[in-house]
C-alpha cells in the first residue's frame, strides 16, 4: 500500500530551520562576542614560544567580554599579570578610519573580511562605506609589567623593578648581536601608570608625550585625540622651518623616517647603511607638526573617488622619532662646540657619536632660541593634564630583538585587552610559501605540513 506524500508544514519548516541554523547560529554568535576568540600568529615576534603559522584560541572572559554596541567591558574574574600571554587592540593605529569618530560610525566586523564604517561627511565623489580591511589590528604579546612596576631595557635586556630578567618567559630568545641606543635596546628606568596617576602635559619629554596620547585615546576611544607640535625661534612661531643638517641613527625602527628624509632631499644612498651609523639631511619642522597631529600615516589615497566602498589602511610610527626631533633641536640650542654637539647627540637623540663625521655640526647653529611648544587636545580641547583611569600593562614579545612592542609605542591600557591566549588549536608550517589558500593546486600540501605536535599546546608555554 502506498503512502500518501506528505504534505508540506510551515510550522515543521521553521522549527526545523530554528534547530537545525538559526539557533547553532545564535549561540556560536554568542560564543564569538563572550566566550573565545581566534587569533593566528602572523609573525615571528613571539618565537619560540609560539610560530608563525600557529592558530590559537584567547578566552576573553578572563579579562571581561566586551558589552555589544559600546565601548565599554563587563567585569573579568583577573586582570593580566605578568608571563601571561595576551592577545590586545594594537594602540599603533585608529580605531575609527582617520580616528576621526564623530564622522564615522561603526557598522559590523565582517570577521575575515574586516569592519565596516559608515562616512556621515564623505568627499564630494566617495562613498559612505568604508571597508576597513587590516584593522584595527589585534597584537599577541606577553605581558612583562603591570601597573606599579618600574621596568627598564639596557642592552637588550628587561630589568623588573630593579631586577635583571635573566630566566625569560616561555622559549624567549635573544638573537642581535650589535646593541644601539634603539628602544629594543635601551630604555631608561619609568614606572608602569596606575589607576589615579596624574601627567602633566608640559613636563614630559616629547617621546613620552606619544605615549601619554596613545593612553588617553585608548582610554577614550570616542573621542578625538590630537597632539599639537609648534616650533617657536625667538619667540616667534615657524613650522615651516627647515633644518639643514637633521641628524638620525640608522635603526631598524627609524626606517620611516630615514626613508622620508631621503625622498625629501632626494637622494639616492650611495653604500649601504649598518646599524649604529648616523646619517644626516634637511628636513622640515612641518613634516613632524603633520605626523604627530594625524597620528597614523595613511596608506591608501583618502581622497579616492568612485566605487562602491571607500579602502582604508594604516601604518603606525615609532616615537622615537619624536626623541630625535627633540635631540635636533636641542643641538640648535647649544654653542657651536663638537664636544657638547657629541654629547647631545648621544643623549637626546640616541644617535651614536662614533658615526658622526665632527665637520657635520649643524651649519644654523646660531645664538636663536628654539623651542618646541606642545598641546594635547581631546575633542579639539587642549588639556594640561591626564589622570589614568584604568589598568595600565607593558607588553613585550618573546622574541626580544625582533618584536615591534611596548618599548616602542607605549602601555596597553585595561580597554585594549581582549582576550588572553589559551590554547593552541592548529599550526601550520608554510616558510616556503608555497600553500596558497587562493590556489586549488596547492591545497594537497595541507596534511603535509601541518604541525601536529603543537596541537593542543595550553599557552603561556612558560
Amino acid at each position: 500500500m502506498e503512502s500518501s506524500p506528505k504534505q508540506f508544514s510551515p510550522k515543521k519548516f521553521l522549527k526545523g530551520l530554528t534547530r537545525e541554523i538559526i539557533v547553532p547560529v545564535v549561540l556560536a554568535l554568542i560564543v564569538i562576542q563572550y566566550v573565545i576568540q581566534a587569533f593566528q600568529i602572523p609573525s615571528g615576534s613571539m618565537e619560540d614560544s609560539l610560530h608563525t603559522g600557529d592558530f590559537l584560541l584567547g578566552l576573553k572572559f578572563t579579562y571581561g567580554s566586551p558589552i555589544p554596541f559600546s565601548n565599554q567591558h563587563f567585569p573579568g574574574y583577573t586582570l593580566p599579570k605578568k608571563g601571561d600571554v595576551v592577545i590586545f587592540r594594537y594602540p599603533g593605529e585608529p580605531e575609527y578610519p582617520d580616528n576621526n569618530p564623530g564622522r564615522y560610525t561603526h557598522l559590523f566586523n565582517a570577521l575575515m573580511f574586516g569592519n565596516f564604517y559608515w562616512d556621515h561627511e564623505p568627499e564630494e565623489g566617495q562613498p559612505h562605506l568604508i571597508h576597513y580591511a587590516d584593522g584595527p589590528k589585534d597584537y599577541i604579546k606577553r605581558c612583562v609589567g603591570v601597573s606599579g612596576d618600574t621596568l627598564a631595557v639596557h642592552k637588550g635586556v628587561l630589568y623588573l623593578n630593579g631586577v635583571r630578567q635573566d630566566s625569560l618567559p616561555g622559549h624567549g630568545k635573544y638573537t642581535s648581536t650589535f646593541r644601539t641606543k634603539s628602544p629594543k635596546d635601551e630604555r631608561e628606568a619609568f614606572v608602569v601608570p596606575s589607576v589615579g596617576d596624574v601627567f602633566y602635559v608640559d613636563s614630559l619629554p616629547l617621546e613620552k608625550l606619544w605615549w601619554l596620547r596613545s593612553l588617553v585615546l585608548q582610554e577614550n576611544p570616542d573621542s578625538h585625540v590630537e597632539l599639537d607640535l609648534s616650533l617657536w625661534i625667538d619667540g616667534v612661531e615657524n613650522n615651516n622651518y627647515e633644518f639643514e643638517k637633521f641628524f638620525i641613527p640608522v635603526e631598524n625602527d627609524r626606517s620611516l623616517l630615514i626613508n622620508d628624509m631621503l625622498r625629501y632631499n632626494r637622494t639616492v644612498l650611495q653604500q649601504r647603511l649598518t646599524q649604529g651609523d648616523t646619517i644626516y639631511g634637511t628636513m622640515s619642522f612641518a613634516y613632524f607638526k603633520e605626523l604627530s597631529r594625524i597620528g597614523f600615516l595613511p596608506m591608501l589615497d583618502p581622497h579616492q573617488k568612485g566605487g562602491t566602498t571607500r579602502p582604508v589602511s594604516y601604518i603606525g610610527f615609532d616615537a622615537s622619532v619624536l626623541r630625535d626631533l627633540e635631540g635636533n633641536v636641542a643641538l640648535l640650542n647649544q654653542p657651536a662646540d663638537t664636544t657638547a654637539v657629541d654629547s647631545l647627540v648621544a643623549d637626546s637623540a640616541a644617535i651614536d657619536t662614533t658615526a658622526v663625521d665632527t665637520s657635520a655640526t649643524p651649519a644654523e647653529q646660531t645664538a636663536s632660541k628654539f623651542e618646541i611648544r606642545r598641546r594635547l587636545l581631546v575633542d579639539g580641547k587642549p588639556i594640561e593634564s591626564y589622570t589614568v583611569k584604568t589598568p595600565q600593562f607593558f607588553m613585550m614579545g618573546d622574541n626580544r630583538d625582533n618584536s615591534a612592542d611596548s618599548r616602542y609605542w607605549g602601555f596597553v591600557s585595561l580597554r585594549n585587552v581582549r582576550a588572553k591566549a589559551f590554547v593552541i588549536y592548529f599550526s601550520f608550517e608554510n616558510d616556503d610559501q608555497k600553500f596558497a589558500l587562493g590556489n586549488p593546486f596547492t591545497w594537497w600540501r595541507i596534511p603535509f605540513n601541518i604541525r601536529w605536535s603543537r596541537i593542543g599546546k595550553i599557552i603561556p608555554l612558560i
